[in-house]
């Protein structure tokens, strides 16, 4: 008997480790993806974007899960010819292929490979019809993919290779190297988004962060969120999102438009951004920071480095609004790439709460007025709020506190006439949902009138 039990805990072993093999077999082995394929042809995504900058050899792509998404995306002039009831059961891939600088050819449908780290690998062939010198070009290829084959696939990259084929090709001249075989595109991803522009003189998260002109910042939690002063969003919201929110300075005119023209995914993982700005005349008295409070989904930004931030900005002008005597300023129609200074949030706040649980109250004085009042006064604090404690007896037992005073001054009223009090002053601020609250400053006490 004791020799069948060991028989059956070896053979169930074994059918163990077999079914973890075959398992694990099945999980790691790639898998070709069904698909259909369209074409067309477009400018490249950065020129799209107002973003002016070298893009040779670079491929673009997007992905889009949903119909909102899609028609934020076709707003824009991304994609187009799709309706609602496609995306219920499929998903939309568009990818942006270089027709590389000095050589004319055509894609053919690609192969699609669903690798084992969960990431696309698409292998395309481009059928060579000419060798000569022209520009870049792009072709867009509309891959739908169903979602059940789409399921668990890591959107934020794919991968993909070029095999050019010679064999058809004629040329104005040899080339003078020999004619590259197979290329590897850098895809950078759009990113959908959604964003809130808000005009103000100056942005400062209750904490006055905008030392310079432009500067941006990252709310990854509901905790800091409340802390910067916002309200709008639940907790819920920051399970699946974040918020990256750009402070742009403006300009001693009148905004007419602002808009964030889109948002790219870089293959060294930075955002780069265009906004397309127009402008009225005469100018105003004060220059106004133009705030984009931008919605952006965890799962596209994972890995993205937030230190750093490109954005381009075109000025144009309203000239309708010109008249005789007025000088066209020295901007007017220009594109810059502005210059961001990253704040960390996180860091601003809990620096800030710290420096508020350091805070003392110095200065204090208190003065007899009127018949039982105390007027009490100290030295200000920008950005907080003051409470009052008084007592009969020194070891401050059965005090009153006078809360939410606003200003460095109060008076004390109802009290004892003949008495000594002792008083102390502290200041406190409320950051997002919390309290927090300062030192007690020394005591001082006055007889009453």
């Amino acid at each position: 008997m004791k020799m069948k039990k060991i028989l059956s805990i070896i053979v169930t072993a074994v059918m163990l480790i077999t079914s973890v093999s075959i398992t694990a077999f099945i999980t790691t082995a790639d898998t070709a993806l069904s698909f259909n394929s369209k074409w067309g042809f477009g400018s490249s995504v950065y020129s799209a974007l107002d973003i002016d900058q070298p893009i040779a050899g670079l491929g673009y792509y997007i992905f889009i899960q949903n119909y909102d998404e899609y028609k934020t995306l076709e707003g824009k002039g991304f994609v187009n010819g799709y309706n609602k009831s496609f995306f219920n059961q499929n998903d939309l891939l568009v990818n942006w292929l270089v027709s590389y600088s000095g050589k004319r050819g055509g894609y053919e449908n690609p192969t699609i490979i669903k690798g084992s780290d969960r990431i696309l690998k698409f292998n395309y062939k481009y059928n060579m019809s000419a060798i000569s010198l022209s520009q870049d070009t792009y072709e867009v290829n509309y891959i739908e993919l169903k979602k059940s084959e789409a399921s668990g696939v890591d959107f934020s990259k794919i991968k993909v290779n070029v095999t050019l084929d010679y064999s058809n090709a004629t040329s104005n001249s040899e080339p003078n190297t020999t004619p590259d075989k197979n290329v590897t595109l850098k895809m950078v991803n759009i990113l959908n988004y959604a964003n809130k522009l808000e005009t103000g003189d100056s942005f400062n998260l209750n904490y006055n962060i905008g030392k310079s002109k432009n500067f941006y910042f990252v709310i990854k939690n509901y905790k800091d969120y409340t802390a910067c002063g916002f309200t709008s969003k639940k907790a819920e919201f920051f399970k699946d999102n974040i918020l990256l929110v750009n402070c742009i300075y403006g300009n001693k005119y009148t905004c007419h438009s602002f808009v964030n023209k889109g948002i790219v995914k870089n293959f060294d993982n930075t955002l780069v951004m265009s906004y397309n700005s127009v402008w009225k005349f005469p100018k105003t008295k004060t220059a106004r920071h133009i705030t984009d409070i931008i919605e952006l989904k965890k799962s596209e930004v994972k890995n993205v480095d937030f230190s750093k931030l490109t954005v381009f900005k075109r000025n144009n002008f309203d000239y309708s609004t010109w008249s005789p005597g007025l000088v066209v300023p020295s901007d007017a129609d220009t594109y810059k790439n502005l210059k961001m200074t990253y704040v960390d949030v996180s860091s601003v706040i809990k620096g800030n709460i710290k420096a508020i649980k350091k805070t003392q109250v110095k200065k204090l004085k208190v003065k007899p007025i009127k018949k039982k009042q105390l007027k009490v006064s100290w030295k200000n604090i920008k950005g907080v709020k003051y409470e009052v404690k008084y007592s009969l007896k020194k070891g401050m037992k059965n005090a009153k506190v006078k809360k939410n005073i606003k200003k460095n001054k109060v008076t004390l009223k109802r009290l004892k006439s003949g008495k000594r009090y002792y008083i102390k002053v502290r200041a406190y601020k409320k950051i997002g949902n919390k309290t927090y609250k300062g030192k007690w400053s020394k005591k001082v006490s006055k007889k009453v009138k």
